[in-house]
């Protein structure tokens, strides 16, 4: 993607223009950044079309985009692994490296607002009191739920769970809810207690942006102040995933692209396509099974295939992970996606992209889903981990009216609208 004139060589920027801080551990769209990555690269360039310098801030890994501000980035750092060294988790509570870091960017770029996106573990909130003693508002999008509970996921032994609410994070331990590791989970509960008993994000953060509802009101009753959440929907690219861009072939086959990790449901996925290759609901005959479509990455691909084959299945294809365009030849077979979720999803790009593809959603009935699949229209819900429920809704989709998807999609996540929405915001803070 351009860079829309961000490669200079020198740190002069126009005095006339409002300068806004984007601040993400990752500042790419590769791999672990996932859809938040694609966000960051997005309202970069969107934002700097409408006028504004934008600042990245970010960890300086192999992927990093070049930018004349790189020389401010923190040096990268692995927590993919229970297994670190001492510094690493002192870092992960406060990282000084990344304070110092910031102090000097701003002292050099003089930003007067700043948007955060996903920053604990490999910047950590030392960055926070930075930005306050610089008088620089603050807006950060809540992504996840970190930090609301020590497992980001919210997940106990592959259930979800709510034992941590009102600071009780020992939970959380006794759980071995990170990594399945009791020092990985001690090492989170105290850095959730850190920043929960401090209040170091709803001291600093002057607005939150939900892009659901459902975290919007998840955020406010374990205690963050309703009037700092605001709800702003996630957007998509409908250009690129317009219906007449996808190929023109056969359409035999349903799709699950995204993460393979244990908390996507896929076990109950392919239970459930076990039971439409069995033939029966209810003792009653189904029509045919469509193929399953697995596309995607993480650390569940080799136990799923491993799945497929134990249960004998022939109408499965786990593609692994596709590039951009390999999605889209695989949206252009399916008749509908599933999203079989056992966490409390936000706004998953992969629902956004499967409506402005004009694909319905087969999806579980937790977290932000159901905002997006209204029965019978955009989509069927299932029971969360129940594969008869969701074989049910499976057999459900397919027959939705044309174009109810796709007109979903351009009434509410527009990607031009959303910018002009968080733009509004952004101004709403800059200094008078």
């Amino acid at each position: 993607m351009a860079d829309k004139g961000f490669r200079h060589t020198t740190d002069r920027m126009d005095v006339d223009r409002p300068r806004l801080l984007l601040i993400n551990k990752f500042y790419h769209d590769v791999g672990p950044a996932g859809g938040v990555g694609r966000y960051v690269v997005q309202e970069e360039e969107d934002l700097a079309a409408a006028g504004w310098d934008v600042i990245p801030f970010a960890m300086a890994d192999e992927h990093a985009r070049p930018s004349r501000w790189d020389r401010y980035f923190v040096r990268a750092r692995d927590y993919s692994t229970p297994r670190w060294s001492p510094g690493d988790a002192l870092s992960l509570l406060w990282n000084r490296e990344a304070a110092a870091r910031l102090e000097e960017l701003i002292r050099t770029a003089r930003p007067d607002v700043a948007h955060i996106h996903n920053i604990y573990h490999h910047l950590s909130p030392s960055i926070l009191p930075v930005l306050a003693r610089h008088h620089i508002p603050i807006v950060m999008t809540l992504h996840d739920l970190r930090l609301l509970c020590p497992a980001i996921h919210m997940l106990r032994r592959g259930e979800v769970c709510e034992r941590c609410r009102g600071g009780r994070f020992h939970h959380a331990v006794l759980g071995r809810c990170v990594k399945n590791s009791r020092a990985a989970s001690l090492l989170a509960a105290v850095e959730t207690a850190h920043q929960r008993w401090r209040g170091i994000y709803t001291r600093h953060v002057n607005t939150f942006l939900c892009p659901s509802r459902f975290y919007r009101d998840k955020y406010a009753a374990w205690g963050f102040p309703a009037a700092k959440l605001q709800h702003l929907p996630n957007f998509v690219d409908l250009d690129f995933w317009h219906p007449d861009r996808l190929p023109d072939v056969e359409r035999d086959a349903y799709v699950y692209f995204g993460r393979i990790s244990q908390e996507k449901g896929l076990r109950t996925l392919l239970d459930a396509q076990a039971l439409w290759e069995q033939g029966h609901i209810d003792g009653t005959e189904a029509r045919p099974p469509l193929c399953l479509l697995i596309a995607g990455d993480g650390p569940c691909l080799g136990n799923t295939r491993a799945r497929v084959a134990q249960l004998g299945l022939e109408t499965v294809e786990v593609l692994g992970p596709l590039d951009i365009e390999g999605l889209r030849e695989v949206l252009g077979r399916a008749r509908f996606s599933v999203i079989p979720s056992e966490w409390y999803e936000n706004a998953p790009m992969a629902a956004l992209e499967s409506l402005a593809a004009d694909r319905e959603i087969v999806g579980s009935d937790l977290g932000g889903l159901p905002e997006l699949i209204e029965p019978g229209v955009t989509g069927e819900l299932a029971t969360a981990g129940d594969p008869q429920s969701l074989f049910a809704a499976l057999l459900r989709a397919g027959d939705k009216q044309e174009g109810a998807a796709r007109r979903y999609a351009e009434a509410h996540c527009d990607r031009a609208a959303h910018m002009v929405r968080l733009e509004g915001i952004l101004r709403g803070l800059l200094p008078a």
